[in-house]
């Protein structure tokens, strides 16, 4: 791979961990200034909003990243083009707003819809600038893009919370504020400025290689919220905000680390592709350090959830603790699938990839609408760990088919960290239990330590030698130097 790569993924994960830091904070103290049903309302107009940018993307900022040696003129037209999405598809949100509250049972969604749908109005050239910074591998520059709208929105946020009675609309207010950093920081730090222009049959390719990625963009993003809709409509939204709550601290070990370092492998393995070399070992070697790394985190939030909710939440958010117990595991599959699935994107494959997604989706709402009609928000969570795993099983035989890297290979390379993780979550859960008379902090502290102990003993048994491999890699990208070229 591009001697960049590395260093994409060391920028990224500080990306993540700098955002998340701030973010997992800022959460902490709106979750003690502001009410469930405030969170769980939030949450709604998120789903709403993030199913409205997958569309208005149009998968044109993954194709520009696929795309070889593209042009400004190509660039040009792909800006227009995400303008022009970004303009249309916030009219029709504003316009559909009323009928999505309604869908809801939620009247106050309609207003706060409305106003997001302004926001988003102008965010298209942020779609564009966010692609560019990818595909150039300047991952710094990402992160300090990233990092201006995270910490605008905290700031925000918080102020509104702590000094007005504004509820759900402070959220609103620094989720607007931190797009706006964001388009700033994105144009003052692009490597060059791009003007539109427009090449009609540039538009046509574009669009066409852009609609694999948008299969699988809407199907993702139904895969990832379609649990938020059903909770929120069967079960009301202080149910749904203890659900949403759980489900964001269930997602660390993706944002963590699944979703920085795919970004940096799908242009690394499409830059590989471009070159005709073999992308396979490089694949297998993802998979394994991918696994190292955000196992531990995932099964310690399900081994350790009691106290870490009763530290950091209070006693207000004691019922989101089963549920954390249960996405837990649920995040232990879901940066492995994201592995492959970009994986495959890379190879051309985001077509097939979606339909298949799509397939296991049908399953997926009926299975999640029983779930909350007969139980409660933890067997909703219980089914999103079964659709995990299926989906995860899935996309590795379709890397075996479309690629000629074995399933037994695929498999064999996650022992180790497999081992280790149940390791770590007995240890961990069994610590959790054994001090609950203790502080919520020590108990916390003991978990955590007891669960990463084990989990490092037992890789080194299944899988001697993978932790020190995985070490040298990290040290090796940290030491090179700037490349010819780079930002």
């Amino acid at each position: 791979m591009d001697p960049k790569t590395g260093r994409g993924v060391l920028w990224t994960v500080a990306s993540f961990g700098a955002n998340r830091v701030v973010t997992v904070m800022t959460t902490i103290v709106l979750a003690r200034l502001l009410v469930p049903s405030d969170f769980g309302l939030f949450a709604l107009a998120t789903v709403v909003v993030n199913f409205v940018s997958y569309f208005s993307g149009m998968g044109l900022g993954n194709a520009l990243v696929l795309g070889k040696d593209v042009e400004r003129r190509v660039q040009g037209t792909l800006l227009s083009l995400l303008i022009v999405f970004g303009v249309v598809f916030a009219v029709a949100l504003a316009a559909a707003s009323p009928l999505i509250a309604d869908l809801m049972r939620q009247p106050r969604l309609e207003e706060i819809l409305f106003v997001i749908a302004g926001i988003l109005s102008v965010t298209g050239a942020n779609w564009f600038y966010d692609a560019l910074l990818q595909k150039e591998l300047a991952f710094r520059e990402r992160f300090i893009c990233q990092l201006a709208r995270t910490i605008v929105y905290a700031v925000v946020a918080l102020s509104l919370a702590a000094a007005t009675d504004l509820g759900v609309w402070a959220m609103i207010a620094g989720f607007g504020a931190g797009h706006i950093a964001n388009g700033v920081a994105l144009l003052v730090l692009s490597p060059y400025l791009v003007r539109p222009t427009w090449d009609r049959a540039v538009a046509g390719e574009y669009l066409r290689t852009g609609s694999g990625f948008v299969l699988q963009g809407a199907v993702d993003f139904a895969q990832r919220n379609v649990d938020y809709v059903i909770v929120g409509r069967v079960l009301g939204t202080t149910q749904l905000g203890y659900y949403t709550l759980a489900f964001r601290q269930a997602e660390l070990p993706f944002f963590a680390i699944g979703e920085p370092v795919v970004r940096v492998l799908f242009p690394s393995f499409a830059a590989m592709r471009h070159r005709e070399l073999d992308t396979r070992s490089a694949y297998l070697t993802a998979l394994r350090l991918m696994a190292l790394a955000s196992f531990p985190l995932a099964v310690i939030l399900s081994g350790a959830a009691d106290p870490f909710v009763e530290f950091f939440f209070g006693d207000k958010w004691l019922p989101m603790i089963g549920v954390l117990q249960v996405l837990g595991l649920w995040s232990l599959v879901r940066p492995i699938a994201h592995v492959i699935g970009w994986y495959l994107n890379a190879h051309g494959r985001a077509a097939l990839v979606g339909r298949v997604a799509l397939l296991l989706l049908a399953a997926l709402g009926g299975a999640l609408y029983v779930a909350a009609d007969l139980g409660d928000i933890e067997t909703v969570a219980w089914v999103m760990v079964g659709h995990s795993a299926l989906g995860g099983a899935v996309l590795m035989v379709l890397a075996q088919r479309e690629t000629a890297v074995a399933f037994g290979q695929q498999l064999r390379v996650l022992a180790g960290p497999a081992a280790g993780a149940a390791a770590a979550w007995l240890v961990s859960r069994g610590i959790a239990d054994g001090t609950e008379s203790l502080a919520p902090f020590v108990s916390l502290v003991a978990a955590t330590a007891g669960g990463l102990l084990a989990y490092a003993g037992a890789v080194r048994l299944v899988a001697p030698g993978l932790m020190g491999d995985a070490a040298a890699k990290l040290r090796a990208a940290a030491r090179r130097g700037p490349v010819a070229g780079e930002a």
